[in-house]
């Protein structure tokens, strides 16, 4: 299978689809079985990026073989450094694996699987928070998921990631702001005290 062949299985869209230009967006009904099958063929191939590519793309559909791979790889750490930020240069690879297992979740919903996959997510999510702290990529992708849907379960780690990012306000600011965002909705007495403890304001952060 050539380049051409492979950059077409994983990047291109329906002619009948108008509702998005990314491949990552589409609807599992306007994907055909077809593509689906060569897509997962890629999962062996020996290019790590092309692996990597698929990967996220299943997951993004809602293929639990992509979801599996794309785990194991985040899990044995294979995945740094396979994007980086157009302008500033750092990693943002986990920002797009971040939005495909929000996706993975999105998508398995409508498959009545909700419950099992948010369980299935956990994991690898924290991983990616954990990370984001000493590192510049966005994860604010996921709070709609704690805001709108109650996923609390990540708070914790929210809140820590907060409290080690608002330490560095000149490279993270974009960073808190969204953070702040999502706790004055959450739990607006723990961003006034961790504001406090670092005297900061919410003015500072563009409030």
């Amino acid at each position: 299978m050539n380049r051409n062949c492979i950059n077409s299985i994983l990047y291109d869209i329906p002619e009948n689809v108008d509702y998005t230009s990314s491949s990552d967006e589409l609807d599992l009904e306007d994907i055909s079985v077809e593509r689906i099958d060569k897509v997962k063929s890629l999962l062996y191939k020996d290019d790590e990026y092309i692996i990597y590519q698929a990967s996220r793309l299943l997951t993004s559909w809602g293929i639990e073989e992509g979801f599996d791979t794309l785990k194991k790889l985040l899990v044995e750490n294979k995945l740094q450094g396979m994007i980086q930020h157009r302008i500033y240069g750092y990693d943002e690879t986990y920002t797009y694996i971040l939005d495909a297992f929000v996706s993975y979740w999105t998508s398995r919903v409508e498959l009545g699987k909700g419950d099992e996959t948010r369980k299935a997510i956990f994991e690898p999510i924290c991983t990616i928070i954990k990370t984001s702290n000493n590192q510049l990529f966005q994860i604010s992708g996921l709070f709609w998921l704690v805001s709108d849907y109650g996923f609390v379960e990540y708070v914790p780690l929210l809140k820590e990631h907060l409290q080690i990012i608002i330490k560095n306000p000149e490279d993270n600011y974009w960073r808190i702001h969204d953070v702040i965002e999502l706790f004055l909705n959450v739990d607006s007495d723990f961003v006034l005290q961790v504001l406090k403890e670092n005297d900061q304001e919410l003015s500072d952060f563009g409030f």
